[in-house]
């Protein structure tokens, strides 16, 4: 099956749990976070038999992750940069079927990245426990695809035989901006809830 570029592109909304050892010495802070990952539908246009259409579903998956960073108030007060480890899953279902009618088939498989991003966050003072920040990273991702094609005849029999796998990956640049609101729950720990729009590297074709 032949399956054109797909771009990884996926919105999360995570809830933020992070322990911050900053107000001491070195204003360094470590973090992790868990939440939902929702991975946009995809439409798209094969080569399979003959031309045929191709969508997909997305399930909500999850993101895990952890982040180490430092607060910068000494050149700019509010800022801080991290570096990120996180990893998202998605599980995918989907159909298929030709221009002329004659075979369709099912989609069922997962998507995942790795990415290590370099992130910088500004917090904005608002003269209480509750802290608003907005943001940006950059960085490295590795996106994975797993699929297996069910095929079916246009009277609906499936054919065992034509069942096939397909994986394909790629890495290379990604970014992602956010927005959330952090709490301070005793000195130097905060919880929070967050937005994260992540953006990985195109998936190339499958064949």
């Amino acid at each position: 099956m032949r399956m054109k570029r797909i771009l990884l592109a996926t919105s999360a909304m995570a809830v933020l749990a992070g322990v911050s050892q900053a107000h001491a010495a070195s204003d360094m802070y470590v973090s992790v976070f868990g939440g939902a990952n929702f991975q946009t539908d995809q439409s798209q246009r094969t080569s399979f038999y003959t031309v045929s259409s191709f969508e997909t579903d997305p399930d909500t998956g999850f993101t895990i992750g952890a982040a180490v960073g430092t607060n910068l108030d000494n050149w700019a007060k509010g800022l801080r940069v991290e570096l990120e480890a996180a990893y998202r899953r998605n599980d995918v279902g989907g159909r298929w079927s030709t221009s002329t009618g004659s075979y369709a088939g099912f989609l069922e498989g997962n998507t995942s990245s790795f990415s290590i991003m370099a992130n910088a966050w500004y917090d904005i003072d608002i003269g209480s426990k509750v802290r608003p920040y907005v943001g940006a990273g950059i960085g490295w991702a590795r996106t994975r695809s797993q699929f297996a094609q069910i095929v079916t005849y246009s009277d609906g029999a499936v054919t065992p035989f034509l069942t096939s796998t397909t994986s394909n990956e790629n890495s290379g640049f990604a970014w992602q901006l956010g927005l959330g609101l952090n709490y301070e729950v005793a000195p130097d720990v905060d919880v929070g809830i967050g937005y994260r729009y992540f953006v990985g590297p195109r998936l190339g074709e499958v064949v």
